[in-house]
This record gives C-alpha cells, structure tokens and sequence, in this order.
C-alpha cells in the first residue's frame, strides 16, 4: 500500500506521519515528500490510522483486492496542541522479491485458519503436513523435510526447544500473539540458518510496532473447540509511557483428550500458560527493546503396546530473554542496523504415567548474539550463538557444549531484464561433549570433540513479462549433525523409540533446484513449482529391525536381541532400536495452483506431491506425506462476512519404507469464515471452522498413534477477537 500525505491548510508534504493498521500490525511513516509505503498487506478490508503532531487524528477504511494499491492524496486537518517533539524513523526495508512457492497468512486469514497449534493451522497449506502423537506433539513438515531440516523461527530467530529433535517434544510456543506465520523460500532462506533447503517458517509474535503509538490498544482472544472441550484465551496490550511503548501479553490454553470417530485417544490432554512482557524506548531515529517471556506446558503421549502401554506424561518449561537495539544508518546502500541479543533457558521431563519422579530430564541453554544491516533489496550480517546442552535421569546422551560462528549476506539487482538473487552463509561449528563412561550401544572412544566448517550458497533469476513470471533456484546448503544425532544413547519414552546416535558423521549436504512458472491475471491466476534435492549424506534414525512373533507375558521376549532393548512397559517390555546412519538420498516434487477470481466467488484448486528416494538401497525415504488435492470456494459478497468450503483429498500413501504401513488415503470437508463488525469504538471479529464435516476415520500416515487412532473427528471452533 502506497500514499502522501499533505496539510489540507498549505497543501505541504508532510514527513515523520504515523502510518498504521491496527487490526494486523502493519505500520510505516512518510518521508519528506509525504510519501509511505506499508509492505505486506492483506487482500480485504484494513483499517488505515493516521497520526500526526498538529493534526487531527484521522482514520480510513480500504477494500484492498490486489497487491499494489494506491490511496492517494491524503488531506490532515491542523490541530493546535502542545506537546513534546516526537520523533518516528524513517527507513526502508529489506522488500525482496519473494518466492512463487512462499506463504504469507496475516489478518483475517491467519485468523480464519487458526486451529490449535503452528502445524495444524499450516497442514492445509501446499506441501506442509504434519508429524504427530496427539494434540500436543504436533511439528511441521516441509516438502518431506523434518525436524531440524528446515528452521522455524520467532521473529526471525530459532525458538530455542528440542522440538526438533524427536516427535514426542512440543513445539514450545502458543498461538496466542501470533501476528503471521511465512514460509520463505529462496536465497532469503539464508538470513536465517544453514539447513534451509525446504524453506523457513519465520513467526512474527507478541512484536513491538517498529512506530511509536501515541494511545493504548488492547486486544481479547476467546475461543472453543469441541474436539478435544478446549478453551483459549488471550489479552494482550499495547501501551505508550512517555517515550516508551509497553506491552503485555498472557495466554491460557486447555484442552481435553482428542476425541477422535472411533472414541476418545486417552492422555492427550495439555495445559499452556504463556506470559510475555516487552518495553521499546525511542529516540532520535533509533530505539531499543527489551522483553521477557515464559511458557509452560503439560501434556500427554498416549499409550502404546510398543512402548508405555499406559502413556507418558510430559512437563516443558522455557524462558526467553530478547533485547534489540535497532539504529538508521546511511552507508553504502544500508539504512538500518540491529544487534539483537537472546537467552533462552529450556527444560523438558518426562514421567512415565502418574509417577512423581521424571525418568528422562533434558534441557539447555542458548546465548545468541547477531548483528545486522539492512537495506533496500540487501542484507549483511553476523551471529554467535553457544549452547549447552545437559541430560539426566535414564538417558545417557553425553552434556554438551555448541559454539557456532556465523556471517551471512543476501543481495537483489536488476540486469539485462532480469532479477537477479544472492546469498550466502557461511558457519564453523564446535560441537564439545563432556567424557562419560557408561554409554551402552556407543564407542565412548569415538565420543569427542567435533568441528564443521561450511559455505552455504544460494542464487535465482526471475524474468518478469506482463502478467507471467518465470524463477530458477540452486541452493547449495550445510547442516551440522545436531547434539542428539551424534551422540544420543538412550529411549525416548514418547516415540515408543530407543534411539542410537553416530558419532562419526560427516556434515550433511544437500544440492537443490526449483522451478517455478506464475501468471497473475484479473480473472485467473495459475503457479507451478517443481523442486528437486539431492544429498550424498542424508542423516536419518532407521529402526534396526522388527518383532514378527507374538508377545507372550512372563516369557522371554521372543526376538530379543540387538535390535531391541528392555525398556517398555507393554507386554514385551522391550523398544526398537533406532539408530542414525547416513545414506544417500534425493527428495524431489511439486505444487500447482489455479485460482478462478469470479465477481462473488473465489474458487482456488491446488495439488502437491513429494517423493523421497532412498539412493544408496533404491528403497523410499520413510514417513514421506501423501499427496494432497484441495479445492476451496471462497464468498467475497460481503466484505464483513466471509465463508470458505474447502474440499480435501488425501491419497493413499504406498510409496513406504521397509518397516512402515501403508496409509488408506481420505476426504474431508471442511467450512470456515468470519463476521467483523465496528460497535463502540472498537471491532469486533467472530471466527468460526467446522472441520472434519461428514466425521470421516481418517488416519496420518506421518503420525505415530496411527495403529492406535484415527485423527480427529467432526469439531467445531469458535473464536472472538476484540480491539480497543
């Protein structure tokens, strides 16, 4: 959204006007022509607010319907007051061209499509599906792409839990304060992190507005969801004091056991409390931000005859402390700087079903320290980040110490009719355990200190004509083997899983390409992306083998052996063996989308696949998603109330690896919309989602409670969010 701003009393630009819209955080101020510019706004109905000192405060209300929208000339009528000078910087942002294959969910779609936690809200999305053991442990996957193959970021840096590392950890962060959710891909991808070969999701949460408010805003959050008898509440307040700005946040979230068509899944029920408090100070084009946050969570795991026939319960606790100083510089093309510094104590049990005392306790800490400059359609930058990792109880992983030394840059230019893309990262890594004796399935001999060293690379080209674009993407990317993929020795009580590190592997690498075709036209928009990534040395937990006679009680176990371990607490008392091995590997597939524009409805049909390729035993990759094919119709009669039916296909997934099951495939119906009204001052949004309409058994064949239940069943989900 662009626009200038003048005095309707001389007809004079005016610089330094407070641009923004309340309802999604989006902000901007005019420079000395009177000109703003605010990136990202959504396509529907915005609030713009206007502020200045000497002017009345002014307020507008925009249809927006597509990407580059002009207001115009805007008239403040003078005011006379007395007040202190206000200063409000004037920068301009990073603004790069973005990836056909990127996703941005802001304002009513973010809220419209806002289920439970970060995986489920994405789950819909191309290619994004979901790993699982109940409502409490769900993760993201990318294009086939796990764990920590792909980052997922708060406010652009790492959420700092163990998230990453096995199913059974929660993705230690709420709904509630969630502004946006993207996922980016291409050479911006590096900004963020190494292992970004499947893209980034980046979080924007509980963010300070980079403009100084001059009232307070507020903001109520209830919901309810009849799946699992959840509630959800958030309040969350934006205050000025004198030159600072203040905000508060605290989210509740309770939720029952999933309640699936074939009865309820017992022990997935979860308790989050998550408070939040952040202080910006402004001042002659610079300011500076400190905030402090915590979360906890209690949940439960499910029981299972592979594992602890009566479930786990799980305890996850992490405080978060953020400072940032952000300052306008004018040197060689960079216009802003910021150091950001970060701390983050984390700790995870895990109890097996009523006992007091954990039988595995992990936990770390993180310090990290990134500098960075920022100009238009470039970036460069450094971090250092240390870790220390600490395990106790029945776990026999080794404490650990991570140093990582990174710098980082991304530039776009134009030539020759082409943009053109760039970024690089380079990271050297020391990875330290602590001497321990007892490991049982591990050659402590082989259990030492290990250092990574690595350039990242990444370069497109985009061609733009009319209404077509065209982009090609290579990326050359690193990951270092995490702590756990080294040096791991011990069960996850959760993933039913005895997992086995190796300590001698070599740095991961993987060489991709995309592809993308888009054409953007009044009535009919279409995108085609295709992706292909190759890797000599893929990490990857294989399960060492598998029991085929049956458990008999009071008896020896009857595949006892070095592919299991006595551990459980189902009948054989025994878990499988995973242990992490490197293969290679190639991960390949694509997404189409056509999107018919009608005058009172929108229908949109996409369809994604991926492939995962075992190369080195010309096998399939395990728990790759199955294809998906959505269609969705969208209402757009009326601006305030809006409605969406979205018909899902899920295939059958039978593209399996030696020791997994094939997945029946599905089809759900879902409906979802809002109704937003204005009533005293203030606005009101009510949001509603039906899924799972016709109540269909349906099983996720990325989850691993699928032998044990079905996903969830028919649910309804309310939602009311208020600003004043």
């Amino acid at each position: 959204m662009t626009g200038r701003i003048l005095s309707s009393r001389t007809n004079e630009s005016l610089p330094n006007v407070n641009v923004y819209i309340s309802d999604f955080q989006l902000g901007s101020a005019t420079d000395q022509d009177g000109r703003f510019v605010v990136y990202d706004v959504p396509l529907e109905r915005i609030v713009l607010e206007i502020s200045n000192i000497g002017y009345h405060d002014t307020s507008f209300v925009y249809d927006i319907n597509r990407e580059k929208f002009d207001v115009g000339e805007i008239f403040l009528k003078p005011e006379i007051i007395h007040f202190e000078e206000i200063n409000v910087e004037i920068h301009t942002d990073l603004n790069p061209s973005k990836s056909p294959s990127g996703v941005v969910l802001a304002g009513k779609e973010i809220q419209e499509k806002m289920t439970g936690s970060i995986a489920q809200t994405l789950r819909n999305e191309m290619n994004v599906a979901m790993q699982s053991m109940g409502q409490g442990t769900t993760r993201p996957v990318l294009r086939g792409y796990s764990g920590d193959r792909f980052l997922m970021t708060e406010n652009g840096t790492e959420i700092g839990d163990l998230s990453q590392t096995s199913v059974d950890h929660a993705v230690s962060m709420d709904l509630g304060g969630v502004e946006q959710i993207e996922i980016v891909r291409g050479p911006r991808t590096l900004l963020f992190g190494s292992n970004t070969i499947s893209g980034v999701i980046n979080i924007k949460k509980n963010t300070i507005p980079v403009v100084e408010f001059d009232h307070m805003h507020r903001y109520l959050t209830s919901g309810y969801e009849s799946g699992n008898r959840g509630f959800f509440n958030s309040v969350s307040v934006v205050t000025p004091i004198k030159k600072n700005n203040l905000r508060f946040s605290l989210n509740n979230r309770r939720a029952g056991n999933q309640q699936t068509p074939l009865g309820i899944l017992k022990n997935t029920s979860l308790n989050t409390i998550e408070g939040f408090i952040g202080l910006t100070r402004f001042k002659d084009h610079q300011r500076g931000t400190i905030s402090m946050e915590n979360i906890t969570m209690d949940y439960g795991i499910p029981g299972s005859a592979e594992g602890h026939i009566s479930g786990v319960d799980m305890k996850m606790d992490k405080t978060t402390q953020k400072f940032n100083y952000h300052r306008d510089i004018a040197f060689n093309g960079f216009e802003t700087l910021d150091v950001d510094q970060k701390f983050v104590h984390y700790s995870h049990s895990e109890f097996e079903l009523n006992q007091k005392n954990p039988s595995v306790i992990l936990g770390q800490d993180i310090f990290l320290i990134q500098t960075k400059m920022t100009g238009l359609k470039r970036e460069l930058g450094g971090s250092i980040q240390y870790r220390r990792f600490k395990a106790g109880g029945f776990y026999w992983t080794p404490n650990t110490t991570e140093s990582n030394f990174s710098i980082f840059g991304f530039r776009e230019r134009k030539f020759f009719g082409l943009t053109g893309q760039g970024a690089f990262r380079g990271e050297y890594s020391i990875v330290n355990p602590e001497d321990r004796p007892d490991f049982s399935n591990i050659d402590s001999n082989d259990v030492n200190r290990k250092k990574y060293s690595f350039i990242s690379l990444s370069g497109a080209l985009i061609r733009s004509w009319k209404k077509w674009q065209f982009s090609t993407t290579l990326m050359s990317v690193g990951r270092t083997p995490g702590i756990e993929d080294l040096f791991s020795d011990g069960p996850h009580l959760g993933s039913y899983s005895y997992e086995i590190g190796n300590p001698n592997l070599a740095l991961e690498k993987t060489i991709g390409i995309e592809t993308s075709l888009q054409y953007k036209g009044n009535r009919l928009s279409f995108m085609m992306n295709g992706f292909l990534n190759n890797s000599p040395n893929f990490h990857q937990y294989t399960q060492m083998g598998e029991c085929e006679e049956p458990f008999v009680l009071d008896k020896p176990h009857p595949c006892a052996g070095a592919d299991f371990i006595e551990w459980g607490s189902g009948p054989s008392g025994w878990l499988y063996k995973y242990q992490m091995i490197g293969l290679k590997s190639q991960i390949s597939g694509g997404e189409v989308q056509l999107t018919y524009y009608g005058k009172r409805l929108d229908i949109t049909t996409d369809f994604s696949f991926v492939r995962g390729i075992d190369t080195s035993n010309q096998n399939h990759l395990s728990y790759m998603p199955a294809d998906k094919l959505k269609i969705l119709f969208s209402t757009k009669t009326n601006q305030d109330l809006t409605g969406t039916l979205r018909f899902t296909k899920g295939f059958r997934q039978n593209k399996i690896s030696e020791f997994e099951t094939i997945t029946p495939g599905h089809f759900l119906i879902d409906i979802f919309g809002s109704y937003s009204f204005n009533a005293f001052n203030s606005s009101h949004r009510l949001i509603f989602q039906l899924n799972n309409l016709l109540d269909e058994t349906y099983y996720n064949h990325l989850s691993k409670i699928k032998l044990i239940m079905p996903e969830s069943g028919r649910s309804i989900n309310l939602q009311y969010r208020y600003l004043f």
